[in-house]
């Protein structure tokens, strides 16, 4: 049997979080749906309008990389976080932090990179200082 969310303890699905997705992230209704293993000449009205399965809102989630509660209304949202301070607030999806979790740490593998090839050449200059 599979189980649908319509209104399940007060959250009610809310399909056009989808289309919000797809233009925030710049991706096209026909990657998702080929991601869903549907048919991509189709149109994903049916996603936003219909009432999908817990295993299709779930790979709805995993391809945007949210949590499955951000494809419901509700009065407390846990996958965007406000961050900034008095001067400037901005909503921030989990997605876009771990996207930039992930160029933090590129740019720290490379410091690091740098950091040995100076020990490298500090030991080195002092073996020649030794000489």
């Amino acid at each position: 049997m599979m189980l649908n969310f319509i209104n399940i303890y007060g959250f009610m699905y809310n399909g056009q979080i989808i289309n919000v997705l797809l233009k925030e992230r710049n991706l096209r209704a026909k990657d998702l749906l080929e991601y869903l293993q549907l048919q991509s000449n189709g149109s994903i009205t049916s996603l936003v309008r219909g009432n999908p399965t817990a295993e299709r809102l779930e790979k709805i989630a995993d391809f945007f990389e949210v949590p499955i509660d951000t494809l419901f209304q509700r009065s407390k949202s846990y996958g965007y976080n406000v961050v900034g301070n008095a001067n400037h607030v901005a909503n921030i999806t989990i997605g876009e932090l771990r996207g930039k979790t992930k160029s933090l740490e590129k740019i720290i593998e490379e410091k690091d990179k740098r950091i040995a090839l100076l020990e490298d050449m500090i030991s080195l200059l002092k073996k020649q200082q030794n000489l």
